[in-house]
């Protein structure tokens, strides 16, 4: 489930431009340990390969068949950034459709993959109107906006995915599995080897030349509706300060959803074109 790709993206709004990101993500964090051996390998026992760890995987968060039926989920929760709750609505259809809203005051606004490009609403921006979002930032929602995570059905989306080691976090061993997208983003995700449940995620991710790197934590764990997800992410963007939490109240799964909130306006299209037939040209 990518929960953490449009939140990341809003992050990235509020916050950018901060770029020259010094710090590696794939790099030991301050919770883990050097000794990554795992139970099993110190037993003599075998160690787990790639399909097998995410088997095990797919049954912790409910099983893969269960997840390949979901086509819609909506995710409502509040996002506290640099003390500042903002209440939050994301919404995910499949395939690859995501839109988040979230308001600031009393101001809505919005971000939105419809499956070509991503855009917007953001009228603090000082543009009132929907508009078409960077060609970085698409590629980025692009890669995430899957309605499961990236690691189901990798190999029919054309990820390239690999059992990368094994890490220890807060004590606990974990398993780390490393996914490349097309775009050339970068994702590692950290599975712990009790639970085979996901407690963290680091990314490298280019938006329009500046390399963008995050920390994601997961938490807070239940099973709702026979899916079992977080409801708690913590994500920190590095090289800005402190730390963001999603926090979630509700999950609903197969719900009905408009598809109309992911489709960019025609008549802005039409506007766009008209407005390039008439500037003229250096």
């Amino acid at each position: 489930m990518k929960m953490k790709s449009l939140f990341l993206l809003l992050l990235l709004t509020i916050l950018l431009p901060l770029s020259a990101f010094s710090e590696d993500p794939k790099a030991t964090s301050k919770d883990s340990t050097k000794d990554g051996t795992s139970d099993a390998k110190k037993a003599g026992q075998k160690p787990l390969g790639l399909e097998q760890v995410l088997a095990k995987y797919y049954e912790a968060i409910g099983g893969l068949e269960k997840w390949r039926k979901l086509d819609t989920m909506i995710i409502q929760g509040a996002i506290n950034s640099q003390e500042k709750s903002m209440p939050m609505t994301a919404y995910h259809q499949r395939p690859n459709k995501c839109r988040v809203e979230y308001r600031v005051k009393e101001t809505m606004m919005a971000q939105v993959y419809g499956g070509f490009f991503a855009w917007q609403i953001n009228p603090l921006s000082g543009n009132p109107e929907p508009a078409p979002m960077t060609t970085g930032k698409t590629n980025y929602m692009r890669d995430t906006c899957d309605i499961e995570n990236s690691l189901i059905d990798y190999k029919k989306k054309g990820y390239d995915v690999k059992l990368i080691g094994e890490e220890k976090i807060n004590g606990k061993n974990n398993y780390k599995i490393g996914v490349k997208y097309k775009s050339g983003n970068l994702e590692t995700y950290y599975i712990d080897a009790q639970t085979f449940l996901i407690t963290k995620s680091a990314g490298i991710y280019n938006f329009d030349g500046n390399e963008v790197r995050t920390t994601t934590n997961f938490s807070r764990y239940k099973k709702t509706n026979g899916y079992v997800v977080p409801y708690l992410l913590v994500i920190e963007i590095h090289g800005a300060p402190g730390e963001n939490e999603w926090e979630i109240s509700k999950f609903a799964f197969n719900a009905k959803i408009d598809p109309n909130i992911f489709e960019f306006p025609k008549d802005k299209i039409i506007n766009m074109q008209k407005k390039e037939e008439i500037e003229p040209k250096n």
